[in-house]
């Protein structure tokens, strides 16, 4: 069965990059086929990766609802559109869920891409989800199952109490996830982040700053080849080791 991780947290404390790094992390681990996915309607996850643009999901709901057929018919249709909008990599494939376009009620379909997710996700050994700013993927319940919720916040004060309330609402929303992390990310100087007492939830690791992302990104150079040098890229491998046997450090 897929080890499904979703990442979340506020806007601007690095989900995408902790993505792309946690996926980094996983391939250094020997976990492989992996599937990203980017649930950010403006998806940019595709940059830090190295693939081309990605065509979302977005739009089969609309093509789907313009065709014509039954609920088999659709079912079948749905299947090939998912799949053709599978970018594919060495060890990692990327699927963009894009934004919906045009009014009306699209649950029949989002039923229709929920199953077809579900069942695509099942033939990679873990699938990372990069999501938008709060809780709105994540509440459409596009993914029927979550093991690991890590949410990303910067070690603030203002930080932290976004990341309990993520966690919060993922309860009010009754959310099948197993376990919730905190990934504290870029902590203002070395050591803060760690000192920080009473975490409201078990902490999975402290990313440090690492000048050579900036530099890496800059030369469109795919962080799943960051070089093992990365201050970033060791401390994520050992959160998924924390990930991979669930207890924290």
């Amino acid at each position: 069965m897929s080890v499904m991780i979703a990442v979340a947290g506020k806007g601007g404390v690095g989900k995408t990059t902790c993505s792309a790094l946690l996926l980094r992390g996983l391939l250094a681990s020997r976990i492989r086929p992996l599937l990203a996915v980017d649930a950010d309607p403006n998806a940019n996850l595709h940059l830090l990766l190295g693939f081309p643009s990605p065509n979302g999901l977005g739009s089969i709901r609309e093509e789907l609802l313009d065709s014509s057929g039954g609920a088999a018919s659709k079912g079948e249709q749905l299947e090939a559109m998912v799949q053709q909008r599978v970018i594919e990599g060495k060890d990692v494939d990327l699927i963009a869920m894009g934004r919906g376009e045009g009014p009306g009620c699209y649950c029949f379909v989002n039923d229709l891409l929920r199953r077809s997710l579900s069942r695509l996700a099942g033939g990679y050994a873990a699938v990372v989800v990069d999501n938008e700013a709060g809780m709105e993927h994540l509440s459409r319940r596009n993914l029927r199952r979550i093991d690991h919720l890590v949410l990303v916040a910067d070690p603030s004060p203002r930080g932290i109490s976004a990341a309990r309330a993520i966690r919060d609402l993922s309860a009010e929303l009754s959310l099948k996830v197993g376990k919730t992390w905190l990934l504290l990310n870029r902590p203002y100087a070395a050591g803060d982040a760690a000192e920080t007492p009473c975490l409201p939830i078990p902490l999975l690791a402290v990313i440090p700053h690492d000048p050579s992302l900036a530099a890496w990104e800059s030369a469109s150079r795919s962080f799943l080849d960051l070089s093992e040098e990365s201050p970033a890229a060791r401390e994520m491998a050992k959160a998924v080791s924390v990930l991979l046997s669930g207890d924290p450090r």
